[in-house]
């Protein structure tokens, strides 16, 4: 039997309290699997740049908040779309916001960078709806 590989994970949220959560339900669901966190999107942006421009590493699953100030998730997106295709081509991106604002919900899924849109807190079924979609 063939193994698939876990991705990567990965959590951008301004929200420390919300990256814990996030890490803690995805370590339920995946023992000792390492996540990535940033609470700053810059750094987080850096980090995907220098990391992910080796095309050997890991398909990644990014947890991305949409309401953060300096630059928002849409901000994100919109640098992350101008990143070789290289690097995007590992990344499976979902929404997660405490937004429950139906145009936040409309334009993340007329963005064809973002996979889905999960209402916070992160949830073990959540993630197994899009570890299957990988």
């Amino acid at each position: 039997m063939i193994q698939q590989t876990l991705p990567d994970f990965m959590v951008i949220d301004d929200d420390p309290v919300n990256n814990k959560i996030c890490s803690i339900i995805i370590n339920k669901q995946f023992p000792g699997k390492h996540i990535d966190s940033f609470t700053d999107p810059e750094e987080g942006l850096a980090f995907i740049t220098e990391k992910y421009a080796d095309a050997s590493t890991n398909k990644v699953v990014l947890l991305l908040d949409i309401n953060m100030p300096v630059l928002t998730g849409w901000d994100v997106l919109d640098r992350f779309g101008k990143m070789d295709d290289n690097i995007k081509d590992r990344f499976t991106i979902y929404i997660l916001s405490s937004s429950v604002d139906h145009y936040d919900k409309q334009k993340a899924k007329n963005n064809k960078l973002v996979s889905g849109y999960i209402e916070k807190p992160l949830t073990i079924a959540a993630i197994q709806g899009f570890f299957n979609a990988i």
